[in-house]
């Protein structure tokens, strides 16, 4: 594999506002990850290596604004389109399973946290040294390059230094109590009731003191929020 296109792909990604990317050797995933992939009927075997892609801060939203809402997931699209323009161009178009958002079910926040891209938080999100809360996974898939690993070095968690804890007190459905203790059922409950202050954005999460200067702007506040409402409602409908 060519390095230096390797790193060329990343910088294009990077531009697209999918500034986080992660490779990790299939051959060396834990064991619970792999059985989690091969129950899921991915053919883990047949492929050298993982990649993860996310995004961190507000250029994504700006470079989707730009491409354009061109689908009803405008969001997945984008993120689907670049990354195959990253394993044709920059990947010479090797073999290649798309993973997700593409169908199969995997276990992202233990990838990201081998990635090194999080520490647990008190909101049930992971936090980044860098960004904060202001972060998400955007692809992931397997390729048949054997590529060079790339993983964040481990660091301590924001959260450990954090005294106040300002996103606990500012939860309106007292959900966030701590790391590993957020209530989803209290979060889900309020964020159903009518004309909740919790349908279009998440107070803990505004309250966090961490990277302030990546949270997201308002226009992409709403459209994360509201499109995960729509999707809690669909699944209680169910």
């Amino acid at each position: 594999m060519n390095e230096a296109k390797l790193s060329q792909g990343v910088e294009f990604l990077a531009e697209q506002g999918l500034n986080l990317l992660a490779v990790l050797s299939c051959e060396t995933l834990p064991d619970n990850v792999s059985q989690t992939l091969l129950a899921g009927d991915i053919p883990l075997h047949d492929y050298r290596s993982m990649v993860l892609i996310g995004h961190g801060g507000r250029r994504l939203w700006q470079a989707l604004t730009d491409f354009g809402m061109q689908t009803a997931d405008p969001v997945d699209h984008f993120s689907l389109v670049m990354t195959r323009r990253f394993v044709d161009e920059f990947l010479d178009s090797s073999p290649a399973l798309m993973l997700y958002p593409a169908g199969y079910t995997i276990p992202l926040q233990q990838l990201g946290a081998l990635a090194g891209w999080h520490h647990p938080s008190p909101l049930g999100l992971g936090i980044n040294e860098t960004y904060g809360v202001w972060f998400a996974y955007r692809a992931a898939f397997l390729t048949t390059l054997p590529l060079p690993a790339i993983q964040n070095p481990k660091t301590t968690s924001p959260c450990d230094t954090c005294r106040d804890k300002p996103c606990i007190g500012a939860c309106p459905a007292q959900a966030v109590q701590g790391v590993g203790q957020f209530k989803v059922s209290a979060c889900v409950d309020f964020r159903l009731q009518e004309q909740s202050i919790c349908q279009d954005r998440c107070l803990s999460r505004l309250a966090c003191p961490v990277a302030p200067e990546h949270r997201y702007e308002p226009a992409q506040l709403h459209y994360h929020y509201t499109h995960s409402l729509a999707s809690i409602r669909r699944y209680y409908r169910q």
